[in-house]
């Protein structure tokens, strides 16, 4: 996220979570910024987690997986 839009959470101390939230027609990310009252951290977390299964198909990330993808260390399947 940029900055311009982090600072007021973070000088009000307010949780605050990014998500996918499609892609425009050029096929460029474009993102939803969940934020929540001071202290709400795990209602943030609870909307963005209903958010994440909830939004339509097409604003779900389909990155391909690279072919070297063992070599990250870790299970991206």
């Amino acid at each position: 996220a940029h900055i311009g839009f982090t600072v007021p959470y973070n000088m009000s101390e307010q949780p605050a979570s990014s998500i996918n939230a499609g892609f425009s027609p050029d096929g460029r990310a474009i993102g939803l910024q969940i934020s929540g009252r001071r202290f709400d951290d795990l209602g943030v977390l609870q909307a963005t987690h209903w958010y994440e299964n909830a939004r339509p198909a097409l604003a779900k990330p389909n990155w391909e997986i690279p072919s070297n993808a063992d070599s990250y260390g870790g299970d991206l399947a």
